[in-house]
């Protein structure tokens, strides 16, 4: 198997359209990667200007959370950003373009069913999905979408695919040449509401059949379904996890 750190993508790259105005409502969370939002301490800030000997504390006027002139502002709690998902215009083979461009299908899965809301119109997985693909992907969309629902992954989070390529068939990158690879996928979303309250979490790992299919002369996802518990390897996909 194939770990996900062992492909660089090529350093020339185009970036999708697949940042939202950060002020997205509200609406009414299956297993990355965003940074937690800090706010500043007020608290200190708000007695910064007492000096040695002066004891303010009988003041009504002083204390934290205000100054001489009043209550000091206190800043908005910053809505989420969906992060951006680049895919790079060439890869250094067809091997690195298959298993790269389905990496980065997993990062606009990601992107595209979390926070703020989950967007049936996220542009880079349609680029990187079948046009059929796209089309069960939309429909899922919009059922989260409308029940409220994100997908999130831990921090820190075990996620991974681990992917292998049984056909060893060179690959051409033809149009409509199609190729099924084998992914591991150690599983660990969790799927919440738009308010953050969780719903069911996963922490498993499956064996995955995709197939990959050049389509407009590049490698799309045009389906992920489960392998049967007879294919060789699930047994030892399952134990990474047990």
């Amino acid at each position: 198997m194939t770990s996900r750190a062992g492909t660089a993508p090529a350093p020339r790259a185009r970036t999708v359209l697949a940042v939202l105005v950060a002020a997205v409502a509200a609406v009414g969370a299956a297993c990355a990667g965003g940074g937690e939002i800090r706010s500043d301490d007020l608290g200190a800030a708000a007695t910064a200007d007492v000096g040695p000997g002066q004891d303010r504390s009988s003041d009504p006027d002083s204390g934290p959370g205000r100054g001489d002139d009043g209550p000091l502002p206190v800043e908005a709690a910053a809505e989420p950003v969906r992060p951006i998902v680049e895919i790079p215009d060439d890869w250094p083979s067809e091997i690195e373009a298959v298993f790269g461009r389905y990496w980065l299908y997993w990062d606009a899965f990601a992107a595209a069913f979390g926070p703020p809301a989950a967007d049936p119109t996220f542009a880079a997985l349609e680029e990187l999905s079948t046009p059929t693909n796209w089309a069960s992907l939309q429909e899922q969309l919009r059922a989260f979408a409308a029940d409220g629902l994100v997908l999130e992954l831990p921090e820190p989070s075990i996620t991974e695919h681990l992917l292998r390529l049984p056909d060893a068939t060179v690959l051409e990158g033809t149009e409509g040449e199609e190729v099924v690879l084998q992914d591991c996928w150690i599983d660990d979303f969790v799927q919440r509401t738009v308010d953050g309250t969780a719903v069911a979490e996963a922490r498993q790992a499956t064996l995955m059949n995709v197939v990959m299919r050049v389509v407009g002369g590049e490698w799309r996802v045009d389906g992920v379904t489960r392998a049967s518990p007879e294919s060789d390897g699930v047994e030892q996909c399952a134990e990474l996890i047990t």
